[in-house]
């Protein structure tokens, strides 16, 4: 009985192993029902990820540029930062008024202590000139003058002068702050010239020629001339100059009463002026 009980030990083990496998196993003549299985159709789509909708258009479009066959491509507007800057204005651009020293204007009185002899004189003389072009500029000036003096000996003398001047212009840059400013000016004028003196005998000299008077007596004088200034101006700050440069003016008509005697004159004068 010893030799076979270890058998027996054996024989259960094994048989104990096997019970699964025989539940699992079916029963002769039933039926086995396997799962379905899913049967996957060729060509089938696989399920993915839904695609983003597309961006919706703008409510507003912008138009096309419609452009014409014989026309030439609009070019784009150039930036702001490549505009060439604005020139500072200066002495000589179009549309500039420029006053220079004729414009002036006197009253004065001179009387002496000793003796009868006094002298008034009144002046006024407003002057311009306009740059119509770059460095092209036209001016006038009108002048009215009046004076009254009187004698040591008596004689009393009036005289008043209107006239007018136009004159043309070229502006000319030599250096910066430094023109070259010519004009050329035709003018004319007329003088009335009244003398009283205590009796007759007494003469007076007008421009050269020596006359006659009495105790009431009335001359008149004309005048038709031609005159050139040529300035050279420095620009000592903006708005401002003051030059200096030849003068010179020839009579083309000059006559007091009945005689006539040109006058002409060569020499340099300054000037002091601005602009706007």
């Amino acid at each position: 009985m010893a030799g076979w009980r270890p058998a027996l030990f054996l024989v259960a083990a094994l048989c104990r192993e096997g019970l699964p496998a025989a539940a699992e196993s079916p029963a002769p003549g039933a039926s086995v029902v396997e799962p379905a299985q899913t049967e996957e159709t060729p060509g089938a789509t696989i399920p993915t990820a839904p695609a983003t909708p597309p961006a919706p258009p703008p409510l507003v479009a912008p138009p096309a540029a419609v452009q014409l066959p014989d026309e030439a491509p609009a070019k784009p507007a150039a930036p702001a930062s490549e505009a060439s800057p604005a020139r500072d204005p200066r002495f000589g651009d179009a549309e500039q008024i420029a006053l220079n020293g004729t414009l002036s204007a006197s009253l004065g009185y001179l009387g002496y202590e000793s003796g009868s002899s006094s002298n008034t004189n009144v002046s006024v003389e407003p002057a311009f000139d306009y740059f119509t072009l770059a460095n092209l500029s036209q001016g006038a000036t009108a002048f009215v003058r009046y004076a009254s003096s009187t004698t040591a000996s008596g004689v009393d003398a009036k005289s008043t002068l209107v006239g007018v001047t136009g004159r043309i212009g070229n502006n000319f840059w030599l250096a910066s702050g430094v023109s070259f400013w010519p004009k050329l000016a035709v003018g004319i004028w007329h003088n009335w010239l009244t003398y009283s003196a205590p009796s007759t005998g007494y003469t007076v000299t007008i421009d050269g020629v020596v006359m006659p008077i009495g105790p009431n007596s009335h001359f008149s004088e004309d005048a038709l001339f031609l005159e050139v200034q040529a300035p050279v101006l420095l620009h000592l700050a903006r708005h401002f100059f003051v030059g200096f440069g030849p003068d010179a003016f020839v009579d083309v008509l000059h006559a007091a009463g009945s005689a006539s005697n040109r006058r002409r004159f060569v020499g340099a004068s300054s000037t002091i002026g601005g602009w706007f």
